[in-house]
């Protein structure tokens, strides 16, 4: 039989592979749906017989066709009510016990609110946050600002694998009490056709969890949502239409369109963040920057692109300005999609010509020719500054100084 033992007394499995006997008694769940609707009566009886069965001392299995997640949420409820524990430290010993990461929100909160122990929204003057991505070159710096003035949660993969489901996310709102989630987490490898598939599934299950308890959600998407415009200059503002060109231009379109089918259809709160491309000290991001550096350290001829419309142009980002704007877009009551940048195009090209200045290099500067044409798209921060007092301050000379100086203190 495949029963997966939570304690030496309970347990779940799929319905058709256990049979009751005069040892094993079966609380069969099969009757409630793997999704909203169950009545919190009907699954209070269910958890009311598991406890009852426990209290005569017999061994209680709750069965669902799979054994994944209306058993496993049922179970929750019997675990908490039987030994008066909280739900979070139910849910806790359930996960932990049957390796289950996808137990479904709805029936969790169908046995939460069974129990009594729904949770309420946060009354708080200042959120409690919880950002995913939280070890990655955006995530780092984004904590330690959100922390000057929050109590910010920030769990590493090993934590919290939004890929396999919302479980375990849905246990950490539940444990630190969180109000608002900043969505920072990416596949590692994000630009391929297998990322897309793993990005839409975790910002699911981000949706999910933030949809359930009525949770902020702070989402970063970014200027590739424009990248399909045939441009020399393009100014993007909100009400531009987006045209994604791309495998991760094109995830982040999705994604965008699947935050604004939870807003019309699940009233989600979301401030939606969509960037120009971020460098900074701490980044290796843009590739093309420490490219041109490492060319110029080894009096090579740098090499740069030119398309049939002329030289490629970036609306770079410093990393502290983009940070800026996600601690602000927490701390604002806005909820609505804002384009975040300087609003200056650079070619690359003059970026090359930057750098080599600032490391007083000799250089050649040569263009190699690409067929096709590049999207030169400038993103107008006026709404951001409107909504949220948001305005990029790092000149970029300023910010590839930064840079320089932060690789010739590390040596490299």
């Amino acid at each position: 039989m495949s029963i997966l033992w939570i304690t030496p007394q309970l347990g779940t499995a799929p319905a058709l592979l256990v049979q009751p006997d005069h040892e094993l008694n079966i609380v069969d769940v099969r009757d409630l749906v793997d999704k909203a609707g169950n009545r919190a009566e009907s699954v209070r009886k269910k958890i009311d017989a598991g406890c009852a069965f426990l209290r005569e001392g017999k061994k209680v299995v709750v069965c669902c066709d799979y054994g994944i997640s209306r058993s496993n949420a049922v179970a929750v409820g019997i675990l908490a009510l039987y030994e008066s524990i909280p739900f979070e430290a139910a849910l806790r010993r359930v996960l932990d016990s049957t390796g289950g990461k996808e137990i479904k929100i709805a029936p969790l909160q169908a046995v939460r609110l069974a129990l009594g122990q729904d949770r309420k929204k946060s009354s708080r003057e200042k959120p409690n946050l919880l950002v995913t991505g939280g070890n990655g070159t955006l995530g780092k710096p984004t904590i330690l600002k959100l922390k000057e003035r929050f109590a910010v949660v920030g769990p590493d993969r090993a934590e919290l694998d939004l890929r396999t489901g919302s479980a375990n996310l849905n246990l950490l709102v539940g444990e630190n009490n969180i109000d608002c989630i900043v969505h920072l987490a990416n596949p590692r490898v994000f630009t391929s056709n297998i990322a897309l598939g793993d990005t839409l599934t975790m910002l699911r299950n981000v949706l999910d969890v933030c949809t359930a308890h009525r949770l902020k959600l702070i989402y970063l998407s970014g200027w590739e949502v424009y990248s399909g415009y045939r441009s020399t200059c393009l100014r993007a503002d909100e009400s531009i239409p987006l045209f994604p060109k791309g495998p991760y231009a094109e995830t982040k379109y999705l994604c965008e369109l699947l935050i604004e089918h939870c807003r019309r259809t699940q009233d989600l709160d979301c401030a939606m963040l969509r960037s120009g491309p971020v460098y900074g000290v701490g980044s290796d991001k843009p590739k093309f920057i420490y490219n041109f550096i490492d060319k110029i350290k080894r009096s090579q001829t740098i090499k740069t692109h030119r398309y049939a419309n002329g030289l490629p142009a970036l609306d770079l980002l410093y990393i502290d300005d983009l940070v800026d704007a996600i601690a602000r877009a927490v701390d604002n009551d806005f909820a609505g999609n804002l384009n975040i940048g300087t609003g200056i195009l650079t070619p690359t090209r003059r970026v090359a010509e930057m750098l080599r200045d600032l490391l007083y290099g000799q250089n050649e500067i040569d263009s190699a020719l690409i067929e096709g044409d590049s999207a030169c798209i400038a993103m107008d921060a006026g709404r951001a500054e409107l909504e949220i007092g948001w305005k990029a301050t790092v000149a970029l000379e300023d910010g590839l100084r930064r840079i320089v100086s932060h690789l010739n203190t590390a040596g490299t």
